[in-house]
């Protein structure tokens, strides 16, 4: 009977945790075969690209909502200019009453201010309607999602004896003669993080955890 050492590493999994065992595997020595354990870090893997697709729609619903708040921003800006130049218009007009020379040119003079004055006051009263019926079309931006690293994983080794079935656990990096995919050794916890960043951040990192499986048997 042989045994071989897999560095395995836990892959992430999305707040909340839906159970125990995806925080805790409990791996038990003499019980956990390799089936078992291929069957958790892909389900780590599945929630971690769940993670990466649920920041992938916050990071574009963010942008969205910016997006909106800046268009937001330009329009009443828009809409006081419109406004002042309406309000400059109807002065203007009042100016040019007072120096009628009649009362039918002063009263066709203060008839124009009025409908002005009332156009003003439409603009402003469309402005707001339009405000208020925007308002529903702010893009939601829901909850950051989270993610749940459990690196207190990476200074675990797993040896196996020749049934596959899990034999000893090691909690000690370097205690035993591990090596990484490339065949170098692993001897401190640089070396392991090292490991885990090259693997875990890498779309092929399920394939190379399964090769790293089946060199084991």
């Amino acid at each position: 009977m042989y045994r071989k050492i897999c560095l395995f590493l836990t892959l992430a999994s999305t707040v909340p945790v839906l159970n125990s065992f995806a925080e805790n595997p409990n791996f038990q020595e003499g019980q956990t075969t390799v089936p078992q354990m291929r069957h958790y870090f892909n389900g780590r893997k599945a929630e971690y690209n769940q993670y990466l697709a649920d920041l992938a729609t916050y990071n574009q619903a963010t942008r969205d909502q910016q997006a909106w708040d800046n268009n937001k921003i330009r329009e009443d800006q828009e809409q006081q200019q419109t406004q002042a130049s309406l309000q400059t218009a109807i002065d203007q007009k009042s100016q040019e009453c007072a120096q009628s020379q009649s009362p039918e040119e002063l009263q066709a003079c203060q008839q124009t201010v009025s409908d002005m004055q009332t156009q003003m006051y439409e603009q402003a009263a469309a402005y707001n309607d339009y405000r208020q019926n925007q308002a529903g079309t702010r893009p939601v931006v829901g909850q950051q999602p989270t993610f749940h690293d459990n690196t207190a994983e990476l200074d675990k080794a797993y040896i196996f004896d020749g049934n596959q079935t899990l034999k000893e656990k090691v909690n000690i990096v370097g205690e035993r003669n591990m090596e990484d995919e490339r065949g170098q050794k692993i001897n401190n916890e640089e070396d392991v993080r090292n490991y885990y960043s090259r693997n875990y951040k890498n779309t092929n990192a399920q394939a190379e955890i399964d090769a790293q499986i089946e060199a084991a048997r």
